[in-house]
């Protein structure tokens, strides 16, 4: 198989207060920013650039639900890490927004997060 051109991935996340939503991310996921282009955007990165969440200022958010389905998915992204349960104790002790660990089909555990706009995402190992 050939190697993959591709290096990393970018995610564009709404939020309704941009200097609120870019002290989250980096206090709750230790994102580092990258590029401000206020009041609009902040960029962050995690991980050297593989992944890049831009912030982008927005209004009238809307979460879309992900479709039923019997794979168990209920968000769009997760955010991988070593150890679930050190992470979902420091992400608690920070003071976030976090459903119960729980354990999948193949070992795999973990647990929702939620961004102050209510933005889903999946921890998981």
């Amino acid at each position: 198989m050939s190697k993959s051109p591709f290096y990393g991935v970018g995610i564009f996340v709404p939020v309704s207060d941009l200097e609120r939503s870019t002290k989250w991310y980096e206090e709750m996921l230790g994102f580092q920013v990258t590029h401000r282009d206020e009041p609009d955007a902040t960029v962050m990165m995690m991980n050297d650039y593989k992944i890049i969440f831009c912030l982008v200022r927005s209004f009238d958010i809307e979460h879309r639900r992900f479709p039923k389905n019997n794979y168990e998915v209920e968000q769009y992204f997760n955010i991988h890490t070593e150890d679930v349960d050190g992470a979902y104790r420091s992400l608690k002790d920070k003071g976030a927004e976090i459903g119960p660990i729980e354990s999948f089909d193949g070992g795999i555990r973990g647990f929702s997060l939620y961004d102050p706009d209510g933005n889903k995402y999946g921890v998981v190992s």
